[in-house]
């Protein structure tokens, strides 16, 4: 089983096994609310939609609620539909439905829930996301941070403080290293970062190298799933907390979006590009390296590699980016910059 990892970013609920990411449900829901009755059937399989099932009381009232525990990395209306559809199945509906899942959820997805759970016959209907999740954790159970995550927030707080001052000095760094000053101060239009952000950069070339790696400059064969411990990509701006790196400069990759919005970025070998359901379009692959996980800068390269060198951390899902996100390619001569995608509506459709 792949090990929680430990993080000053956002929980990665999606390490947790499915069946730990059950037990960590049932200890939240357990706390939530003062219920008669708790049963978690989930582990025994065949559980027709209730993972958890409660009996709450009300005022001398029962209430019954079924809950369904999904980990999963993204949700789309499919599983939305099918979660539902489960739970129809049973002869007696709840008078709640609590869906929790490890991962962020549209409105629109939100509503689909609420609406097509009424169509079955579900009056009350709740979800929680990742986000909420990471909240009830670190404000009512910080002690579940530790027994799942290896968190303790009193030592986060201090690595937080130190994260943060290293971040600065990085900042600074890049700020004189990486950024051609002098070429800003001759171009000075107005328009020029806003649809050429790699502008900024000295160079658009650049050489990311694990602190861990020994390979370099040889290039091993890379495990499926990985990404090589040192690569060369291209510079493309920065932000709040780093740097952004164009990470499909080479070739642009393919989205398809349905008539909602919904979308999904697809490899070049999928027959769904082609297809009269959606709308194809390309797009660009954008990384973001936080500031905390550049560990050295060497600006001039060295004898094999004369662009800028950057050892990073590769400590976030065995990576160095904290967020990899998709925009859309711009026009430069039709004035149109680049547009970020709604991470929100991205999602997964059936195959062909």
């Amino acid at each position: 089983m792949k090990q929680p990892t430990r993080t000053i970013n956002r929980l990665h609920f999606s390490d947790l096994d499915p069946l730990r990411f059950e037990d960590l449900c049932l200890n939240i829901v357990s706390r939530t609310d003062t219920f008669k009755e708790i049963n978690h059937f989930g582990r025994k399989g065949a559980d027709l939609g209730v993972d958890i099932f409660a009996i709450q009381n009300l005022e001398g009232k029962e209430k019954i609620w079924f809950i369904q525990c999904k980990r999963f990395i993204r949700i789309g209306k499919a599983d939305i539909t099918d979660i539902v559809d489960k739970v129809a199945m049973n002869v007696a509906l709840p008078d709640k439905l609590l869906v929790i899942v490890a991962c962020d959820v549209s409105r629109n997805l939100h509503q689909y829930l609420k609406d097509y759970s009424n169509e079955k016959g579900i009056s009350e209907v709740e979800i929680w996301t990742a986000s909420v999740l990471e909240a009830k954790l670190y404000k009512d159970y910080k002690d579940l941070l530790f027994v799942y995550f290896g968190v303790r927030v009193e030592k986060k707080t201090q690595d937080n403080a130190t994260r943060i001052k290293y971040s600065l000095r990085m900042k600074k760094r890049v700020e004189k290293e990486l950024i051609d000053h002098e070429y800003l101060k001759k171009n000075r239009t107005p328009d020029l970062l806003l649809f050429k952000p790699y502008a900024k950069f000295i160079t658009h070339k650049v050489y990311i190298r694990s602190v861990d790696d020994t390979s370099y400059p040889d290039s091993d064969e890379t495990p499926d799933g990985k990404i090589s411990p040192w690569f060369r990509t291209f510079f493309y701006d920065t932000y709040h907390n780093g740097i952004e790196f164009w990470l499909n400069v080479a070739m642009s990759t393919p989205i398809i979006m349905d008539e909602h919005g919904f979308w999904e970025p697809l490899d070049h070998f999928d027959k769904r590009r082609n297809s009269p359901k959606y709308k194809t379009f390309y797009a660009i692959k954008v990384g973001r390296i936080p500031y905390h996980n550049i560990v050295e800068i060497l600006r001039e390269g060295d004898e094999y590699f004369s662009e800028p060198h950057l050892f990073c951390k590769f400590d976030i899902q065995e990576m160095p980016y904290e967020e990899i996100y998709y925009k859309t390619e711009g026009d430069t001569e039709r004035k149109i910059p680049d547009w970020d995608l709604d991470k929100t509506l991205r999602t997964e459709f059936p195959g062909e």
